[in-house]
């Protein structure tokens, strides 16, 4: 299926990391950034939901069994590594002459088999895949300083501060391989009904990284407004820690905005930090716009 313009995803130039002041506080004394684990997440779902297995059982009995057919025949091709090419190749070298009736009565067994198999494996397949995942270590950041929602939930109301953070030339910064966040109303599917029936009559293989990298990068568009993109780091350096506390290169901050409530002494108390230990920083004051509802952002002035 070609890829439509709206499907496109531009890279951000920075991305954002909203905290609050003592937070802040402890990011850049420590030089660490926190990568979580999905039990440590304030969403109930993330990255421990499964795949729903719903689809209508006959047409992807009939498609199925139509697309065997044609694999027998020769007019389609089967993906090599799936085991169901193989055993058309060897009907077809040594059953050549079967009747479609009779290939067709065998092969809607085997497939009702398949069926089976899979309403009987599918619930152990699902708590073992969640408890893989389950130690898996995540990087959240967004693609906006001017989030007014973020601002509220994650930096205290406008009292905290947005760090931006962007990768550094020649080193091996994490940000380029940050994911945007996709947003469903309904839990994806763990086949459509097309894809299956491929499955199953050996056209495509089953791809695994796809349907990991679903559970990774999906989250409800509940969550839509955080506009979040995600950095995933596997089992992390401890994969039995619920957390990991990772260092971040001095040069990839590049800047910090300062919430518009943010009290004056605790603004003066980072910029302190900022010029000693980032001077490179850019440091930015958030304001409400005076003839818009949006934030505006401005270099930060000394109080």
């Amino acid at each position: 299926m070609p890829i439509t313009q709206s499907e496109i995803v531009t890279m951000p130039e920075a991305f954002y990391k909203y905290m609050t002041y003592s937070t802040a506080g402890i990011v850049l004394q420590n030089q660490t950034l926190r990568w979580s684990t999905p039990a440590t997440l304030n969403d109930p779902y993330d990255i421990q939901f499964d795949l729903q297995l719903n689809f209508d059982r006959k047409k992807v009995l009939r498609d199925t069994l139509d697309k065997l057919w044609k694999v027998f025949l020769g007019e389609l091709f089967g993906a090599p590594d799936n085991r169901m090419t193989h055993a058309i190749n060897f009907m077809r070298t040594n059953h050549n002459r079967i009747p479609k009736k009779h290939f067709m009565r065998m092969m809607e067994e085997g497939v009702k088999q398949s069926f089976s198999s899979m309403d009987k494996n599918i619930h152990k397949a699902y708590f073992e895949t969640r408890e893989q995942l389950s130690s898996t270590k995540i990087l959240c950041l967004t693609d906006s300083p001017i989030n007014q929602l973020m601002w509220a939930y994650y930096a205290d109301s406008n009292k905290g501060v947005v760090l931006r953070f962007q990768d550094e030339m020649g080193a091996d910064s994490p940000y380029c391989t940050a994911v945007k966040m996709s947003y469903k109303t309904d839990i994806p599917m763990l086949f459509e009904d097309d894809e299956l029936s491929d499955f199953l009559s050996g056209l495509i293989a089953f791809d695994q990284a796809k349907r990991i990298n679903t559970l990774i990068y999906t989250k409800s568009d509940a969550w839509k407004h955080e506009s979040e993109w995600r950095i995933f780091a596997g089992d992390g350096r401890d994969k039995n820690a619920p957390h990991e506390d990772v260092k971040f290169g001095s040069k990839e901050l590049t800047g910090i905005v300062f919430g518009c409530r943010m009290p004056s002494d605790q603004r003066l108390a980072l910029s302190h930090t900022i010029k000693q230990r980032y001077p490179h920083v850019e440091i930015l004051q958030a304001a409400p716009a005076r003839h818009s509802f949006q934030l505006e952002l401005s270099r930060y002035k000394t109080d």
